[in-house]
C-alpha cells in the first residue's frame, strides 16, 4: 500500500518588531474665558472729570537775601493796594515794574514775571501788564484823573497815533499832553466810546498800513513833535493821518503853545 502524504511543516514563525510603548495621553486644553469687556463710567452731561492732583512745585529763592526781602516787600505792598486798586493802582503799577524791570522775580524763585504774577495769585497777567504800561507811559495826575479802564484805552489809542515805529519816549511825549480823543476830552467820555473810536482808527491805519509812503509820515510827525518840543510847545499833540488817500501831519496845540511857536517865528 502506498504510503501517506505528510504534509511539510509550517514555518515556524519570525520574531516581529518589537511594539513601541503608546504615550500617555495628553490632558485637554483648559478652555480660555473670554475677557469681560471693560465698561467705562459715563458721566451726565456737563459734569466736571476729576482731574488726578499734580504735585506742587515749590520756586527756590535766588540771589541775596536783601534783594528778597526788597522783592518781598514788594509784594506785600501790591497786596495792600490791592484792596483799593481803583485809587492805588498806579503805585501798584510802580511795585510791579520794579518788580519786572530789575527782575526781583527770579529771587522769589520765579523764572518770569509772569510765573511771579501766577504764583503769587496777585492779579490776572493782562491786568499787571497794563498798570505796568500805565506807569510807564502816563504822569501820576492825569493817570489818577482818569482811573485804570480809561487810563490803558487812552494809551491804546496814543500807541496808534505814535506810530509803529514810535519809541517808548515819543508815547511818554504824547500822553504829557492834554488827555483827548478825537478832540473830546478823555474825562467826559466812557471807556467803550474810547474803545469804539480806537477800533475805527485802527481800520484806517490797518488800510493804509500797506501805502508806501507811511514810514515817512509817521517819522516826519515824530520830526515834528521833537521840535515843538524844543521851542516849548511840549504838550502839542502831532499824529500823522491817512486821510482820503493823502498822509497828512495833523498838530493839536494849546495856546501857551501856540504862541511858543509864533514867539519863535517873529
Amino acid at each position: 500500500m502506498p504510503k501517506p502524504l505528510r504534509r511539510a511543516p509550517s514555518p515556524a514563525p519570525q520574531p516581529g518588531p518589537k511594539p513601541v510603548g503608546r504615550s500617555k495621553p495628553r490632558p485637554a486644553p483648559t478652555p480660555v474665558r473670554p475677557a469681560s469687556p471693560v465698561v467705562k463710567p459715563t458721566l451726565p452731561p456737563g459734569a466736571l472729570v476729576p482731574v488726578p492732583p499734580q504735585a506742587v512745585v515749590v520756586p527756590k529763592p535766588t540771589g541775596s537775601p536783601a534783594l528778597r526781602r526788597e522783592a518781598e516787600a514788594l509784594v506785600a505792598a501790591i497786596e495792600q493796594h490791592k484792596a483799593r486798586i481803583g485809587v492805588s493802582f498806579y503805585e501798584t503799577g510802580r511795585a510791579l515794574t520794579a518788580l519786572l524791570d530789575r527782575k526781583l522775580y527770579t529771587t522769589l524763585g520765579y523764572a518770569t514775571f509772569a510765573a511771579l504774577v501766577e504764583g503769587r495769585k496777585l492779579m490776572s497777567r493782562a491786568f499787571a501788564w497794563q498798570l505796568v504800561a500805565i506807569f510807564r507811559s502816563i504822569p501820576r495826575e492825569t493817570a489818577q484823573q482818569l482811573g485804570p479802564a480809561k487810563a490803558f484805552e487812552w494809551l491804546r489809542v496814543l500807541r496808534l497815533e505814535a506810530g509803529p515805529e514810535a519809541e517808548p519816549q515819543d508815547v511818554r511825549h504824547l500822553a504829557g499832553g492834554e488827555p483827548q480823543v478825537g478832540g473830546q476830552p478823555v474825562s467826559l467820555m466812557t471807556v467803550n466810546e474810547i474803545a469804539e473810536f480806537r477800533r475805527r482808527m485802527q481800520e484806517r491805519e490797518d488800510s493804509a498800513r500797506h501805502d508806501p509812503g507811511a514810514p515817512e509820515a509817521h517819522r516826519a510827525a515824530r520830526v515834528l513833535a521833537q521840535y515843538l518840543q524844543r521851542i516849548g510847545a511840549g504838550d502839542a499833540e502831532v499824529a500823522a493821518r491817512f486821510i482820503k488817500g493823502v498822509w497828512r501831519i495833523r498838530a493839536d496845540l494849546s495856546v501857551p503853545a501856540a504862541q511858543a511857536v509864533c514867539g519863535k517865528k517873529s
